[in-house]
């Protein structure tokens, strides 16, 4: 996908709510036992509207696999299954050309003495899904120290990418917020790959939480994915990284819960330690974040689990309103998004742990560093703080 385009969605109609029973089908779609599903097909009928929303919540091909896995997909009503199955070998036959892109950027890397950490997509597709087919993505997201930053870009460049700067995130103000920096493939099978210089970037992280990226990083497990070396996430980072990005980079918005059922899998097949997650959230000033996505991940995919060490995470019953008014069960099924205009400021000002915090984020979105500025505009003068004061109000930042 070239960086200009908009984000792929997949096919359905995004302001369709959910279809009867949505929650009880997506909770026995999860859970170990295909009882549930059982159960619940005998009771409802999947139909061709409830399969356009789940391709509209990106989780139409692990519906197929998962009923096919438990032998139930033939029940399904002929229009429904169809639209499961192209879904579901659509997606097999762009994570093969991903795959196959990955290998070969993977065997670039290794090549100049560089182990990247995969994360997000690319590392879910291979360690929380049983096939990567089930888990779309846009993009290989990789991992690179600053010193491995610049042989890495060569590295790519060798087999044909080149770099693209988007006009509203230049290179200078990514390496800034430990961001990344898009490397397009111009030859056939070969599309978006992002060299990150950190798995915690942004302005709300750099400014409102204290993620020890150190730590992160030398907690990182070594893999091999598809027959090179790589690394990713300690399950318990991955599930914080996971739900930092959906809250705070996304607002709750596209994947919407595809974004928990990450969460879910990855606990589900890695196994995650939910009370060093609490202690990690904490100390990390995350923590409302965290509790925030693992209700909706218990409350909407059945993730119980992580309950009893979440709970000393919850925030005020005020905070709690106030957050539900913005993001709450409703909205993730009916797909709101506030990714755009000054609604997602005010979401992003209640996700903070700390008033403090939130009072600084508040502030520099409205009245930046000089260095910033000039990072972002290319110059720090009193006109580009004004034009840039405008649009922060306007909810264009």
């Amino acid at each position: 996908m070239h960086p200009n385009q908009a984000a792929p969605r997949p096919p359905g109609r995004p302001s369709q709510g959910p279809f009867q029973g949505a929650v009880a089908f997506l909770q026995a779609l999860v859970a170990g036992e295909p009882d549930g599903l059982r159960a619940w097909l005998a009771a409802h009928r999947l139909d061709a509207d409830a399969v356009a929303w789940l391709h509209a919540q990106g989780l139409a091909p692990y519906a197929f696999h998962r009923l096919r896995e438990v032998g139930l997909v033939e029940g399904l009503a002929p229009t429904a299954r169809e639209e499961l199955r192209q879904a579901y070998y659509r997606s097999a036959a762009d994570a093969a050309i991903h795959d196959s892109e990955l290998q070969q950027v993977l065997a670039a890397l290794d090549a100049v003495r560089i182990v990247p950490v995969l994360f997000k997509g690319a590392a879910l597709a291979h360690t929380a899904y049983a096939s990567s087919a089930c888990r779309p993505m846009g993009d290989l997201d990789l991992w690179v120290t600053g010193e491995e930053m610049e042989p890495a870009q060569h590295a790519l460049e060798r087999l044909g990418y080149v770099q693209h700067a988007k006009a509203t995130r230049p290179v200078a103000l990514q390496a800034q917020r430990r961001g990344e920096v898009q490397m397009i493939g111009r030859a056939a099978g070969f599309g978006l790959v992002e060299l990150h210089w950190g798995v915690f970037a942004g302005e709300w992280l750099e400014r409102a939480a204290a993620v020890d990226e150190a730590a992160v990083r030398a907690r990182c497990l070594a893999r091999d994915v598809l027959g090179c070396p790589a690394r990713t996430l300690a399950p318990e980072d991955a599930v914080i990284q996971l739900a930092a990005h959906l809250a705070i980079n996304h607002q709750f918005a596209y994947p919407w819960l595809r974004g928990l059922l990450d969460i879910v899998l990855t606990a589900r097949w890695r196994g995650v330690d939910w009370d060093v997650v609490a202690t990690r959230a904490r100390e990390w000033r995350i923590a409302t974040v965290v509790w925030l996505v693992q209700h909706f991940a218990a409350e909407l995919l059945g993730l119980d689990e992580t309950a009893v060490a979440l709970a000393r995470l919850r925030p005020s019953p005020l905070r709690r309103w106030l957050l539900r008014l913005f993001v709450n069960e409703r909205s993730l099924l009916a797909m709101r998004n506030l990714t755009r205009g000054p609604l997602r400021l005010v979401l992003q000002l209640l996700l903070v742990d700390r008033p403090r915090d939130a009072a600084r984020l508040f502030w520099r979105a409205l009245w930046p560093e000089d260095g910033w500025l000039a990072a972002r505009y290319g110059r720090s003068d009193v006109p580009t703080r004004c034009r840039h004061l405008l649009a922060a109000l306007r909810g264009k930042v």
